[in-house]
């Protein structure tokens, strides 16, 4: 997991300036930043890293307490040892270095076995969601990244030109195992019924192992996705040269309005010259937002052509997306290894 989030961490700096098309609803919508979009990727594997260790660092064992958790075979056995049987189950747990839960019956609680899981498919779902965005990105027409692809690797037995995300779909494919024994691990809390029964026992044997052997083998080959990758400039300018426009109209309305404009009169004169450019984008041709609205008589009474170009430069329109980049950068750097 460490390994990953120093592999995301340097492509987010790396590219935390440079602006892309932001989605939503799988649309285009507003810019955004490459590295930006990473972070926040990193940043829920930073909120799982923590999960994780806090799981990890209060992993408990049952103890020395019996058939239903008493002790009372222990206590009887040492009454004239000098030695309490909660002595004895202190000694015992010292020497293999595990706390004992205080309370526990013929085993420890299964709500353990529940926080562990959950830990782990936390992980696997932050993973599943990036490698389906990276499935989503890679595919035409967006284009943006692309798997590292082996000189020799075969993309298709039926369609050469074909490179598939095989990386990524492995990885969503891997997560559903983990994500899977979630309910396992909750059926087997909910329903281990009064002191114990062993209805647990077999699924437990299967669901754990494989949960962090699946999780491995994800963590492995995400990190060798992110650290090969390829990351395109010519679908990145292509995404903004034809979709950046509409989001940059954004900045001339809130220039409009400083300028004593009419907003509701401005937004449907940018509206109806949006809704008009779509059309030419969707039929593939060039964007012709920005001549329309730099020829646009209403809004030339309030900017000059100069500015409407200015404002229109949606390379410029990221906001915080760089600044709030570092943020999460900095937290990876300062995480406790």
């Amino acid at each position: 997991l460490d390994d990953l989030v120093d592999a995301i961490s340097e492509k987010a700096e790396e590219y935390k300036t440079v602006p892309t098309m932001a989605f939503t609803h799988i649309q285009p919508a507003e810019i955004t930043t490459i590295g930006y979009r990473l972070s926040q990727t990193l940043q829920d594997l930073l909120d799982d890293r923590d999960q994780l260790v806090f799981v990890k660092n209060n992993i408990r064992g049952k103890g020395m307490k019996g058939a239903v958790g008493t002790a009372a075979s222990y206590k009887e056995l040492l009454s004239e040892s000098g030695i309490s049987s909660i002595e004895m189950e202190n000694m015992v747990m010292d020497d293999l270095g595990i706390k004992a839960y205080d309370a526990a019956t013929q085993i420890y609680s299964r709500k353990q076995d529940l926080r562990i899981i959950e830990a782990l498919s936390s992980i696997a779902c932050t993973l599943h969601k990036f490698s389906l965005d990276f499935r989503i990105l890679q595919s035409p027409p967006i284009g943006e990244f692309s798997e590292p692809f082996g000189k020799m690797q075969v993309g298709s037995s039926a369609m050469p030109f074909k490179r598939n995300p095989i990386n990524s779909e492995k990885i969503d494919s891997l997560s559903r195992i983990v994500e899977n024994a979630y309910q396992s691990a909750w059926n087997n809390a909910a329903t281990t019924v009064l002191e114990r029964s062993l209805d647990d026992s077999a699924n437990r044997r299967i669901f754990i192992p494989e949960s962090f052997i699946a999780l491995d083998e994800i963590l492995i080959t995400e990190t060798k996705v992110v650290r090969g990758m390829s990351i395109h400039s010519t679908a990145t300018s292509r995404l903004m040269s034809s979709y950046g426009v509409f989001a940059s109209t954004e900045r001339v309305l809130m220039e409009l309005g400083k300028k004593g404009a009419d907003r509701q009169k401005m937004h449907e004169v940018i509206r109806e010259e949006s809704l008009k450019a779509w059309v030419s984008v969707q039929e593939g041709k060039e964007n012709p937002l920005k001549k329309a609205l730099m020829e646009n008589e209403e809004i030339l009474s309030y900017l000059s052509k100069e500015e409407i170009e200015k404002y229109l430069d949606a390379s410029e329109y990221t906001g915080d997306a760089e600044k709030r980049t570092e943020m999460v950068l900095e937290r990876a750097k300062n995480r406790k290894k």
